[in-house]
């Protein structure tokens, strides 16, 4: 009966640890391609501009979805 109880509770805590780390990486994604969209911009490059863009657009979709 107390293993069991350990087993959940660290089912749990992997679970959190994941959804950490996934919600870090979105964040660390959202400031690169904010920086690299800036760079776009400042050398006109229209393909790189829209094509960041459009992943963030995505990376900000995801988020909505399931944040809710």
């Amino acid at each position: 009966m107390e293993q069991s109880k350990y087993l959940g509770n660290g089912f749990m805590s992997g679970l959190l640890s994941e959804i950490m780390i996934d919600q870090q990486v979105r964040e660390f994604r959202k400031r690169t391609l904010y920086k690299e969209i800036d760079e776009a911009l400042a050398v006109k490059n229209k393909e790189k501009f829209l094509m960041l863009t459009n992943e963030l657009k995505e990376l900000l979709t995801y988020e909505i979805t399931e944040t809710g």
